[in-house]
């Protein structure tokens, strides 16, 4: 049933002549929530991806029969002004307490079948942002049904009008290292100018030890199927080297990429990138297209005793390239891999916030975790003692 609610009074502005409504569609309405969000974001004219229609609507078509879900759609009299998805998260757990969990956007799966979505954001119109975000956490609020309220991946700028009215959230803070293609191209400089010495050198080196090698930017739909099923094998062989299941050991996540790349490759939303030498395979990479900018979502590497650096020099043939088609960034979101710091000329910052509903079960929580930080610290400082009597 689509429930309609009222956001509570507040003050009116100039931009807003009536205050925001809230309609949700619940599970057997998606496809209708989904529609107003199709023409929402043609209204705005919105090029984040994480928040658009096919970005959700392939996450719903893998997702929705494991992750309960909601649209919301705020409306101000007639006019939609804002659309969201809520999710409750699954599988859970805080040491021994199960962990009934509430999401913004594509997230709250399992880890085995996480999307991992970065730069999650709202798809709203800018002068209606503040109060969707007030309505959003009132309905959120309102009901007691869950223990955590979390926002995954979003940017600072975007996560900044929920924490105002979060207090005692908990952030945590990740960097995103990326590369600043457009101030080298305002430059009029090489991409390799303004990497380290070390890595200069490095990349300059590696570059002469290949000789000859083939760059591939997939421009038809059987290129791009012909790099991602490339890139698949040798992301999975790395990982179940090391007795992982790999991204896509997940039957859920595998179909959710399929999709995407069905949607978004016709419309140059999402790139598969790949670097030959002497007709093996030495990088495969996919990458989001989000508001101009390239995000290093997913990639499969050659062993590195049979090709040598091959995620270093598969990124930076893949950066020159989106520099020469007009890309602004090259971001290779969040984790510690070395070839992203290597190849980065600045970061940004996203955050996972968690704000906890006050109660029992919070309270127990916050207890476990006290004894287990203070025992842990009696245990450092036992050892740094023992250390200086030895």
């Amino acid at each position: 049933m689509t429930t309609c609610i009222a956001a509570p009074d507040r003050p009116a502005t100039p931009s807003a002549s009536a205050p925001i409504t809230l309609r949700v569609f619940g599970r057997d309405e998606l496809v209708a929530g989904l529609e107003r969000w199709k023409q929402l974001e043609a209204a705005l004219d919105s090029a984040s991806l994480a928040s658009s229609y096919d970005w959700t609507a392939a996450w719903l078509a893998h997702y929705a029969d494991l992750i309960p879900s909601q649209i919301v759609v705020a409306e101000r009299g007639t006019e939609t002004v804002g659309t969201c998805l809520i999710t409750e998260g699954v599988g859970r757990r805080v040491g021994p307490f199960p962990l009934r969990s509430r999401h913004i956007g594509t997230a709250g799966e399992p880890d085995n079948d996480s999307s991992y979505v970065e730069y999650n954001r709202l798809l709203v119109a800018p002068d209606g942002r503040d109060e969707f975000v007030a309505a959003l956490i009132d309905m959120v609020a309102g009901d007691a049904r869950w223990d955590r309220f979390d926002l995954d991946g979003f940017a600072e700028e975007d996560l900044a009008p929920f924490l105002s009215r979060l207090p005692g959230a908990e952030c945590r803070r990740r960097e995103s290292p990326c590369f600043d293609l457009a101030e080298v191209r305002e430059a009029g400089v090489e991409p390799i100018t303004r990497l380290g010495k070390s890595t200069r050198a490095s990349i300059r080196r590696t570059l002469r030890k290949y000789g000859d090698l083939d760059i591939e930017w997939a421009e038809t739909p059987e290129q791009a199927r012909d790099i991602f099923s490339e890139l698949v094998t040798l992301h999975q062989a790395r990982w179940e080297a090391e007795n992982e299941p790999g991204a896509f050991g997940s039957h859920r996540f595998r179909g959710f990429i399929d999709e995407l790349i069905t949607r978004l490759h016709p419309s140059g939303r999402i790139v598969l990138f790949r670097v030959r030498h002497e007709g093996e395979t030495v990088g495969a990479l996919l990458l989001l297209v989000d508001r101009n900018r390239l995000l290093d979502y997913l990639s499969g590497f050659a062993p590195f005793e049979k090709k040598p650096s091959p995620g270093v020099i598969t990124h930076f043939l893949c950066m020159n390239a989106a520099l020469e088609r007009g890309f602004d960034a090259y971001d290779f979101l969040v984790g510690e891999k070395r070839h992203k710091r290597n190849l980065s000329t600045s970061f940004n910052q996203l955050v996972w916030a968690s704000w906890q509903r006050p109660c029992l079960k919070n309270r127990a929580i916050r207890a476990l975790r006290d004894v287990k930080r203070t025992v842990r610290a009696w245990k450092n400082r036992r050892g740094s003692e023992g250390g200086a009597t030895e």
